[in-house]
């Protein structure tokens, strides 16, 4: 791998302590969402899920018992947990003692006893055929299920609260046919065969989480797996002591396109550890499954789409995508589901970021181009901010708003600030929430501490309302002055942006320097471009760098 500059000046800039400014709060502007969050005076602390499979067959009916371990801050008489209608319950307990409870709607109301400031363990036994969530698939050699939660959809098979804002441990116990084998989040404790026939064995697996996550990203999966072993990877640079273990989780028949584009996924993982902080989690598995992403990005666990095996394998731009989000989305996760930029956003530029390490400038070029194209051409630029506090439905949660939009955002506001102060931000922001959550506004906290000065205005444009900027630029020659004038227009469409605007000079001799100009945020404004120049140039292109989220014409 080639020396990388952004590397060693993100390293170089670590060490430096933050700017003491005070920053421009945004918590009032944080309004809590439209969809769910946490019940007030319950945190949960620890699920264990005890799903059962049967010993032959395809599965018609699963068994399950969801327990979660929680910490009662309040003299609250009941728990709701987020289970859907058509999985029947049959009991529940509360420290191991039969309990009383309702299902209201798509959940289960579980009475506690009287009492605060203590912890309670409540266990749900369920079953029944999971139409989502666990996703149960049969073909003429067998039958697998993989969970693809994301994003409220464990409710359909597990009862939890189903809301980002409620991060627990997890552990997994699950009872399944020796022929095939269990993936899951955290570390393997467990994989013990039962007595008894072949025909009719069952094996028993057990994975355990040591950080929090939430439950869009707690998953199982199982199938008559091949397991391809990547082996120790970024070494000393995990939060857990030793290596980052990798692994490929296919079906059989895929193993022949394998490792493909996993044999960067160690490269990968040093690279965003070195850039953002420790890998936060146990291990790192990448597995082919029936999930409805391209890839999603469980926490230790990735799914990928089977489709992707049968051809070259997933693409290193989509293993890179899916990486990032175990630093962002994660370990760090957004509190509520209008800020779920906090995670795409971030996935999709650390994915371009990727690309500008590995495959240099002109490539991550390209991808910013592309980003931009995608923005520009959607409905949803125009009729939605990247921030959507209107959100009430979470099925509509994903766009290019979310992704494109946001993660563009982050390359300007890093040329806005410059890198040292851009990745330390990022570096202190991750620090401050990892195994947490986080709003949009502790993200601009961090990066106006790390750039000593107010960026209100740029989150103000840039994720706060609809639209992108309209440029038109035209320049001029002042022979007296011998200065290079700049007129830029704006704001026929949207309210104009306050911009930095890059203007790629050729002069006679045709040498080229490049130059930035802040353009206000006004409908005409003109500005002297900073170059050195004896005449007028032989050239002026704007924006050659691709750096501004709109259009930009010259006149």
């Amino acid at each position: 791998m080639r020396p990388d500059p952004l590397l060693r000046l993100v390293l170089a800039a670590a060490s430096l302590a933050a700017s003491p400014l005070s920053a421009q709060q945004a918590a009032s502007r944080d309004v809590p969402s439209k969809t769910g969050g946490s019940r007030p005076g319950i945190d949960v602390l620890q699920y264990t899920f005890r799903v059962e499979f049967p010993a032959t067959g395809a599965p018609d009916t699963v068994r399950l018992v969801s327990t979660a371990r929680v910490l009662r801050t309040a003299a609250v008489t009941a728990l709701s947990l987020d289970l859907v209608a058509a999985m029947q319950v049959d009991s529940v307990q509360v420290n191991a003692r039969a309990a009383r409870f309702t299902r209201p709607g798509d959940s289960v109301r579980v009475e506690l006893p009287a009492g605060s400031g203590d912890t309670l363990v409540v266990g749900v036994f369920h079953h029944g055929a999971p139409s989502d969530g666990l996703v149960i698939r049969r073909d003429a050699s067998g039958w697998t299920a993989f969970g693809d939660n994301f994003p409220d959809r464990a409710r359909q098979w597990l009862a939890v609260v189903d809301h980002p804002s409620d991060k627990a441990l997890v552990d997994w116990d699950v009872l399944a046919p020796s022929t095939h084998r269990v993936i899951a989040n955290g570390a393997l404790v467990e994989e013990t065969p039962e007595s008894g026939p072949a025909a009719t064995r069952r094996t028993r697996t057990r994975w355990r989480t040591m950080r929090p996550i939430y439950p869009s990203v707690m998953v199982i999966g199982v199938a008559p797996f091949a397991v391809l072993e990547l082996g120790d990877t970024a070494c000393g640079l995990g939060e857990l002591p030793g290596c980052v273990r990798q692994s490929v989780w296919a079906a059989p028949s895929q193993r022949a396109v394998l490792p493909g584009h996993f044999a960067r996924a160690g490269d990968i993982v040093a690279f965003f550890s070195q850039l953002v902080g420790p890998f936060p989690y146990e291990k790192l598995a990448h597995v082919s499954t029936s999930t409805r992403w391209g890839g999603m990005e469980n926490a230790a666990a990735i799914f990928y789409d089977e489709k992707l095996f049968r051809g070259t394998g997933p693409g290193e731009g989509l293993i890179a995508h899916e990486t990032a989000h175990q630093w962002f989305g994660d370990a760090v996760t957004e509190r509520e589901w209008p800020h779920v930029w906090l995670s795409e956003g971030f996935a999709t530029y650390f994915a371009a970021l990727w690309t500008e390490h590995a495959q240099g400038d002109s490539a991550f070029r390209d991808e910013r181009v592309q980003m931009r194209d995608r923005v520009l051409s959607a409905p949803i630029t125009m009729q939605k901010a990247v921030i959507d506090e209107s959100l009430t439905d979470v099925r509509k949660v994903l766009n290019s708003n979310v992704y494109q939009k946001a993660g563009f955002a982050l390359h300007m506001l890093r040329l806005e600030i410059g890198d040292a102060a851009f990745f330390g931000g990022i570096r202190a922001y991750y620090a401050a929430h990892r195994h947490g959550n986080a709003m949009t506004s502790d993200l601009q906290a961090q990066f106006e501490r790390a750039a000593g000065r107010p960026l209100d205005w740029f989150f103000a444009q840039w994720m706060r309302r609809p639209g992108f900027a309209e440029v038109t630029a035209s320049w001029r020659w002042d022979a007296a002055s011998t200065r290079l004038m700049v007129t830029v227009a704006q704001g026929a469409r949207f309210a104009p942006y306050r911009l930095s605007l890059a203007v790629d000079v050729t002069d006679a001799a045709g040498a080229t320097q490049r130059a930035r100009v802040v353009v206000p945020a006004a409908t005409s404004s003109t500005v002297t471009v900073p170059v050195m120049l004896d005449s007028a140039p032989a050239q002026v292109i704007f924006d050659a760098d691709a750096s501004i989220m709109g259009t930009v014409r010259s006149r």
